[in-house]
């Protein structure tokens, strides 16, 4: 049991690097420096480094990767909606195709779990982010709709993600956490 614990940390840990790595590039983040040589590296070399990140963290845990994954990718197409992209899809229509293919590869329980643990990350992003996303005018979800309430939406959130997974909810909430502060030392 500690031996799959360990593989999923890792998994969740690998994963989360690939979805801060492309969020970084979808909100132009691009030209950040970091103290750290490594993360200067990666910001690089990105995309190779990211699909093979990716490749080994589907390896140790096949379907929360999948659905982590594909769950923060549709959480970020929520800012473009209506956006027509690379195959004449709006965004939604991209959504709904995820939706569906993780309903049918991904148990459930899984696919919900990833998907309200990402919305959960989101909002404390969001929070973390309130003052310099509201300077450079990034969407963000505390200044649109107040701190106070995204509060509410995030204690409601973590309930039910502790519900529905006790052991990967905190898995992945540490991770997110140290991965903030491999971000963070800049």
């Amino acid at each position: 049991m500690l031996v799959e614990i360990c593989k999923q940390t890792i998994a969740f840990f690998l994963i989360g690097i690939v979805i801060k790595l492309l969020d970084d590039e979808v909100d132009e983040d691009q030209n950040t420096k970091y103290s750290s040589s490594i993360l200067n590296e990666l910001q690089e070399y990105k995309y190779p480094y990211s699909l093979i990140t990716l490749a080994f963290a589907m390896l140790l845990e096949k379907e929360y990767t999948f659905s982590l994954f594909s769950s923060a990718y549709m959480i970020g197409m929520f800012n473009f909606i209506n956006r027509k992209l690379i195959f004449k899809l709006k965004s939604y229509h991209e959504i709904i195709i995820l939706i569906i293919i993780n309903l049918i590869f991904v148990p459930n329980e899984v696919f919900i779990h990833s998907f309200i643990i990402i919305i959960l990350i989101q909002i404390f992003d969001d929070l973390l982010d309130m003052q310099q996303d509201y300077i450079y005018g990034y969407f963000n979800l505390a200044n649109k709709y107040g701190k106070g309430e995204v509060l509410i939406i995030s204690i409601v959130l973590i309930t039910a993600s502790i519900m529905l997974s006790p052991i990967y909810t905190v898995s992945i909430l540490l991770v997110w956490l140290l991965i903030n502060y491999l971000y963070s030392e800049r």
